[in-house]
């Protein structure tokens, strides 16, 4: 099945995914943290708005967000929390693609978002959660519990093992589903 999905899918492609926002409309609105050194002021332009909009359910323009930073790299070089705030963006970009999306390719997008998400922080360990729930979605149960497995070994903190766990047992027990995650929200402040 893994065969099925593209390896990697081109700016085009991703722009033909239809992201689903929630009905309540909220504004872009610039901030004002202090995030460190950045080029360009992406942290309070496009980085922390773009966790507000997410958390407002306006996914679109939040997708649009991310993949700004994700596209520049380079204006957080000099920031040391750089691996954070691009895997938080890699992390819940996929998190729009596998939740709030339809469409050819989406699955694809938000495994490639997933994976970005650990190869710029291998710690975030809730990447690893959903990387899971997207392999089982996909038919690869072993390989998703493997995956579990494998976070519970680097010993994450209680909340995310305990949802590793709880998500582990739903896919060892007969004819259960991935459990979609809680709607948690994320505090652009403590988002890095």
């Amino acid at each position: 099945m893994m065969a099925l999905l593209p390896q990697e899918l081109t700016p085009e492609e991703r722009g033909k995914i239809e992201i689903i926002d929630d009905d309540k409309y909220v504004p872009y609105q610039e901030t004002h943290f202090d995030g460190g050194p950045a080029q360009g002021n992406i942290l309070n332009a496009h980085y922390f708005p773009g966790i507000n909009l997410y958390n407002a359910g306006r996914y679109t323009r939040s997708e649009q967000e991310f993949s700004y930073v994700i596209l520049r790299p380079q204006y957080l070089s000099a920031n040391p929390r750089r691996d954070e705030f691009m895997s938080i963006c890699y992390y819940l970009r996929g998190m729009i693609y596998f939740y709030h999306s339809n469409g050819f390719g989406r699955y694809t997008a938000a495994k490639e978002d997933f994976e970005g998400a650990l190869k710029w922080n291998s710690r975030n360990y809730i990447a690893y959660v959903e990387l899971a729930r997207l392999y089982a979605a996909l038919g690869f149960q072993e390989h998703a519990i493997s995956l579990l497995r494998n976070v519970l070994e680097l010993m994450p903190d209680e909340k995310i093992a305990e949802e590793a766990r709880k998500q582990l047992d739903a896919f060892t027990k007969p004819a259960t589903a991935p459990t979609r995650p809680s709607k948690t929200q994320i505090n652009p402040q403590n988002a890095h």
